[in-house]
């Protein structure tokens, strides 16, 4: 009986076990969640005021503001000090929302304990996920800074695999935190600036769950930057995407991404193709910038912005300051002298009706003079035949 007992308790034990080690497997498998310590947080500035709150939801409110300092460039770097270990993760996601009207520049910088700090590269994405779209949207720095436009909420994924270590273009893609001591957002804007920004909801993702967005890290839209709107006809430019990678749920069904290519926005007089063709036409006079996206595998979005510049031809001119482009036939009336009467369409009329009415006043008379040639020899002819019919009757 206590055998039995025994046995049972052994299959609940082992039971239970297994279930709590699939508990924590999947836990494991899942983001882990890390808080802002408010003993930890620490500030740094070169001259823009900076202001940290810790929130009761764990939140971290940051006010900046440059009102009043001289012109040039501020940052501001808001980071949490405490050692810790991010060896077997592969991306950083953080919420936040901008209470401000001003474009938000920010970014991430990562201090390992070899005192090299990471920070994200120019030719690297982060995705943004807006709280309102749900729409993933890849984005790469300028100058250093990702810029969320004025009142952005929603949350910020940073890839360890568009990581480099600062000021160190060579190691882009080639470096992870591993042991860190530091971590934070920096900010840098111009004077007369104040910005308002809450960040939250830090989460570390482990590698099997990050996958898809380090191999698009590197994605990104390759074509003309500036094409010259025609003055007539198309003008015609190609767009493609590089950097793709099949991401590991598709490596084994399709092996290549699908890409289609749209306008982010409809303007008048251009049109793109799915397969990445831009075409112009001379009625976008009024347009000067397009955005191109690119939609990666039905779900990420690339966006890219084409400078659209009027033709050279319209611009160029001569010695004199005359417009060298050629007018179309409309304009050709307008821009003709007084003097230039001779081209005038009325006048190649009345040159054609006096030189018909010349023809007319040479053949004519010619007709007429040879009409009486004719009469003339004619009745000379009648004249000799009576003068020779006489002669025979005097015979």
């Amino acid at each position: 009986m206590s055998t039995k007992w025994q046995q049972w308790l052994l299959v609940a034990i082992l039971a239970s076990l297994s279930g709590l080690s699939l508990i924590t497997a999947t836990a494991s498998a899942q983001p882990d969640q890390m808080q802002w310590s408010e003993s930890s947080i620490k500030v740094w500035n070169n001259g823009a005021k900076v202001q940290s709150k810790l929130n009761r939801n764990g939140s971290l409110q940051i006010n900046t503001s440059t009102q009043g300092l001289q012109k040039g460039y501020y940052s501001a770097y808001v980071y949490e000090l405490q050692n810790r270990d991010w060896s077997g993760y592969s991306e950083l996601r953080f919420s936040i929302r901008s209470d401000s009207d001003q474009t938000l520049p920010l970014n991430v910088v990562i201090t390992r304990t070899d005192q090299s700090a990471l920070t994200v590269a120019d030719q690297r994405n982060v995705i943004l996920i807006p709280k309102a779209t749900k729409e993933p949207k890849l984005v790469h720095p300028v100058d250093g800074l990702i810029r969320l436009e004025p009142g952005y909420e929603g949350e910020v994924r940073v890839p360890f695999s568009s990581l480099m270590v600062r000021n160190h273009a060579a190691t882009v893609g080639r470096v992870t935190p591993e042991k860190i001591l530091s971590w934070g957002i920096t900010m840098t804007t111009t004077e007369n600036a104040q910005l308002n920004y809450r960040v939250g909801n830090i989460k570390l993702v482990p590698r099997k769950e990050a996958v898809a967005e380090n191999q698009l890290s590197s994605v990104m839209i390759k074509g003309d930057e500036r094409v010259v709107k025609p003055v007539a006809g198309e003008s015609v430019a190609t767009y493609t995407v590089s950097g793709l990678q099949a991401t590991a749920s598709k490596a084994l069904e399709t092996p290549e991404v699908e890409v289609n290519f749209q306008l982010a926005h409809p303007v008048q007089g251009v049109t793109i193709t799915t397969g990445g063709l831009l075409t112009i036409g001379t009625d976008a006079a009024k347009a000067e910038v397009v955005t191109i996206r690119a939609l990666v595998d039905q779900k990420w979005n690339l966006d890219y912005t084409v400078k659209l510049d009027r033709s050279t031809a319209m611009q160029m001119k001569e010695a004199d300051g005359t417009p060298r482009f050629i007018p179309s036939p409309g304009q050709v009336s307008k821009i003709l002298e007084p003097s230039t009467v001779w081209l005038q369409p009325w006048m190649e009329w009345m040159i054609r009706i006096g030189l018909l009415l010349i023809g007319l006043a040479v053949v004519i008379p010619y007709w007429l003079w040879r009409k009486l040639q004719h009469g003339s020899q004619a009745g000379k002819q009648r004249s000799m035949n009576h003068r020779r019919s006489k002669r025979i009757f005097k015979m």
